[in-house]
């Protein structure tokens, strides 16, 4: 059945295609490829950002794979209650050693503006219930702005709350106290 639903979805097979043709064009011109990737990774940048399609972290900060460690949720939120996360900074910083971590918004964030928005978007309003309420607690500031730039700044904000999130993680603050160089930006 899947295999049926594979072969009639033109998407899929686009996608499996270009693979496929990725695949052989490395390997043309640098053979080694593949073995030297799987032979680890030791990424400098963990990438904190949004799930959004139009977010191709390779692509906006031109690295290849192997440089950055990515985690992605909706919003680029970082809940302290947020297992995937927590499990992802834990292993960039203790682990891989990273020395930057970056918490990536963007403008025209869908999750922002229906965090900002009376509407109803399922099981996102749990997800997005903290981006509400800091733009409540933010409205004053967020509403004076030209109505374009509202979503943008929420963003910002959310931005700094998941830089001051990650800036109080104990693995955060263990590397602080053994002397690492570890940097958070937003």
């Amino acid at each position: 059945m899947a295999s049926e639903v594979q072969s009639s979805n033109s998407t899929i097979q686009n996608v499996i295609q270009n693979n496929k043709e990725w695949v052989t064009e490395v390997q043309a011109n640098n053979p080694d490829y593949f073995t030297n990737l799987a032979k680890g990774q030791s990424p400098k940048l963990l990438w904190i950002g949004c799930s959004d399609s139009r977010m191709a972290v390779d692509v906006l900060t031109q690295t290849k794979p192997g440089d950055v460690f990515i985690h992605r949720n909706i919003a680029n939120r970082i809940p302290s209650e947020d297992l995937s996360a927590l499990s992802v900074i834990e292993y960039a910083v203790k682990h891989l050693k990273v020395e930057h971590i970056i918490v990536a918004g963007h403008t025209s964030c869908g999750g922002i503006k229906a965090a900002m928005s009376n509407s109803s978007v399922g099981i996102l309003d749990h997800w997005l219930r903290p981006i509400k309420d800091l733009y409540v607690a933010n409205q004053q500031e967020i509403d004076e702005l030209p109505e374009a730039e509202r979503a943008d700044r929420l963003g910002e904000l959310n931005v700094v709350q998941g830089v001051n999130t990650v800036s109080k993680l104990p693995v955060v603050l263990d590397a602080w106290k053994e002397g690492r160089e570890l940097y958070v930006h937003g």
